[in-house]
């Protein structure tokens, strides 16, 4: 089955604290980033984003 259709039950979302809009998943101890389809990137923390939809600074300074 391809990754993209497979259910990820251990990793845990990284949501914009304005409008909840997912910024990116963190799975162990580094952040999944997905722009697009085929733009996909892994970061470690500490991180920062601005929210696509709201324009909201998000932050990151430790793995919850």
């Amino acid at each position: 089955m391809p990754s993209r259709f497979r259910t990820h039950t251990s990793h845990r979302d990284w949501r914009c604290k304005r409008c909840f809009k997912l910024l990116g998943r963190i799975e162990r101890s580094r952040v999944q980033l997905v722009i697009s389809r085929s733009h996909q990137y892994l970061a470690s923390v500490p991180i920062s984003s601005v929210c696509r939809c709201c324009g909201t600074l998000n932050e990151m300074v430790t793995l919850p």
